[in-house]
């Protein structure tokens, strides 16, 4: 029973980045490779302090992690269930 309860709190959370259109924008463009946040305003946009509170959030949740290269901080998706969803959400909507 903690287990199913600890899955959908976990789900739940994953599911509240994908309802925010600007966190979910942020996870595709994160979809099939590392962006630092230069990168992620080029393809949308979103104000550079909006991506970085997001991908701060995201981050502490579990999300995304980073990777520091020198001066700058690279962001990739953390879990491949949550890239899956990704893959799956373009498969249904390409369409």
């Amino acid at each position: 029973m903690k287990n199913i309860i600890h899955k959908a709190d976990r789900i739940s959370l994953i599911m509240k980045n994908f309802s925010n259109k600007d966190k979910l924008a942020i996870l595709c463009f994160l979809w099939n490779e590392e962006k630092n946040v230069s990168e992620l305003m080029s393809c949308s946009t979103i104000s550079q302090s909006q991506i970085s509170q997001y991908l701060w959030k995201m981050k502490l949740e579990g999300i995304v992690e980073s990777k520091k290269n020198w001066k700058e901080v690279f962001y990739k998706v953390s879990d491949n269930k949550i890239l899956e969803i990704i893959e799956s959400l373009k498969t249904i909507f390409e369409k």
